[in-house]
Parts: C-alpha cells; structure tokens; sequence
C-alpha cells in the first residue's frame, strides 16, 4: 500500500508549483517518486523536478488518462519494482480528466490520498466554460485555489461560490446508485501551492499503520487520535460513520475486521472518499482506525 496523490488542472494552474513546494515542505524525509506528463511546457519542468524527487517519469506527448493509459501503468509498475517509494505523486495533463489515473493507481495497490485540482484563481474566468476544466473539478475532492494573492477577498469568495457549484453539478457518481463518489468537497487556498501540514498528515504506509496500532505514536503538528474495536463491524454501519465524520477530520485509516468477511482488511478514508484496501489474512490484532484532523479534540466513532 503506496500513498498516492493525483494533481489535476488546467495549464497553468500551478500544478508543478504544487508538486515541487509539497516534496520540499513535506516528504523530504521521504523517498518520493513523481510521474508528470510530458505536454508543451511540462517536459521542462520534468526536468527540474528531477533534481527534487527520487525519480521522474516523462511520458509521451498526449493525455496519460486515455491515449497513453497502458503506458502510464507500465511506467508506474516499473517505478515500484525499482525505486520501492514511500509516496507517489502524479501531475496529469492540464487537458486530462484525473478519474481514470486514478483507478489505475486503485488497480495496482496504492492508496488513493486525494484528487487535487489546482484552479487559477485570476484566469479561471477564462476557461471555465472548457469542458475538461469542469470536469477536472467534479472528478476531484479537494480544490486549491492558486494565486489568491493577485485577487481581491470578493473575488476570491465569488470564486468558492461558483466552484462549489460546478462541483455539484460535475462530482463523480455511482452509475447504480447516483450517489456522489466523494461525499464532500474540501477548499483550500494558497498564493504558491503551498499546503498546510494536516492535508499531507496520515499518508501511511502498511507498516506505518502496524506501528501506530501498537502504540508507537509521533509527535506532528497535526491532531491523530486512534481508536480500537473489539468486535468485527457491518459494512453499512462502517460507511455510515464515514459518511457523517465532521469536516475537520482531513483523513482516517486502519485495519478493520467487517462482520462476514473472511480477513482484516486496510481501509481508507481521505477527503470524503471512503473505500477499501488489501485483505490481510497475517493480521492477529484489534481493528483500529486512525484519524487526522485539524483540531485537538478526539474523534470517537460509535460503532
């Protein structure tokens, strides 16, 4: 289980602002590997961030979400078996809807962390009747309006407004049950894609999670809280209480024993977006889940 982040946006949104401001701020005690797509000015960048990340993957010219999606998996797969990262971040193509590099990263076990879309908070007005644009914020859960400074507070509220609303009427949903994907969107805003520490908190890894289990808490500037359950749960009561955590609980992860199934399973929770990871038959302790959240006061969960 690899932590994965996906950035979206339209060119020259601040995507690789992004990726390079959030390597240096907060992974650098990690060993991080980035794929960007190599379109118009992107390929120069890849070449800058090659002096950051552990490794940097340059696709083809053209869309890494659909034309070059076999490539794209081949590339990822590659950089696991080499350089065995501690975190996976991928910058898709300012033309490129993110919904399907994402799957692929579910489809060869990452942890899917967030979708982020970048907005250009002074040229949105610009491109967001693009239709791409419009969908790079409905197929995400966390939006961060770049460039605040170079925008007046009005603006900048009107702003929010206006993509709160794109994203109700663009979000992702279940083709059975038209149900949202993500049951929420989170906002943030920066001047140079810096993010605080909270949104990056929690991307651990499977033995990150063993760790905390058994007590080995960390000190972070963020607020985690670990909870046990002593008997397996239903899988309805599980996404229910996903469905109603509060707002200022950014992320939560664990290992939980679902009543029925056969095995503990690792389970996920990051902005609004709850699923499932691998089954893990080797697991002999309590089901626990870890939550990250921004404020200092515990998150008790009944079950």
């Amino acid at each position: 289980m690899i932590p994965a982040f996906v950035i979206t946006g339209f060119l020259g949104s601040g995507k690789t602002t992004l990726l390079l401001n959030s390597a240096r701020k907060h992974f650098k005690d990690k060993k991080v590997a980035v794929i960007v797509n190599e379109f118009g000015e992107v390929g120069v960048d890849g070449k800058v961030l090659e002096n950051v990340y552990s490794s940097v993957v340059e696709l083809p010219e053209g869309c890494i979400c659909c034309t070059l999606h076999a490539e794209f998996e081949k590339a990822l797969s590659e950089i696991r078996e080499k350089y065995s990262p501690e975190v996976i971040l991928v910058e898709t193509s300012g033309s490129a809807e993110p919904f399907p590099v994402a799957f692929s990263l579910k489809s060869l076990g990452c942890s899917l962390e967030a979708i982020i879309c970048v907005i250009d908070a002074k040229n949105f007005h610009k491109y967001k009747q693009d239709h791409t644009a419009l969908y790079q914020i409905g197929g995400s859960n966390v939006v961060v309006i770049n460039k605040v400074d170079l925008v007046s507070q009005e603006e900048l509220q009107n702003l929010e407004e206006e993509v709160r609303s794109i994203w109700e009427t663009y979000a992702l949903r279940n083709t059975f049950t038209g149900e949202k994907v993500y049951s929420r969107l989170s906002i943030y805003k920066t001047a140079y894609g810096i993010l605080p520490e909270e949104f990056f908190a929690g991307s651990y890894s499977l033995n990150d999670l063993l760790e905390i289990s058994q007590g080995d808490h960390h000190h972070h500037s963020y607020y985690q809280s670990v909870q046990y359950y002593e008997e397996p749960i239903e899988y309805e009561e599980l996404q229910r209480m996903f469905k109603e955590l509060p707002e200022e609980v950014v992320r939560a992860k664990g290992i939980i024993r679902i009543k029925h199934a056969p095995y503990p399973v690792l389970v996920n929770y990051s902005f609004g977006y709850f699923d499932f990871g691998n089954e893990l038959p080797n697991y002999k302790g309590k089901s626990f889940l870890v939550f990250i959240s921004k404020t200092p006061a515990p998150i008790r969960m009944k079950l």
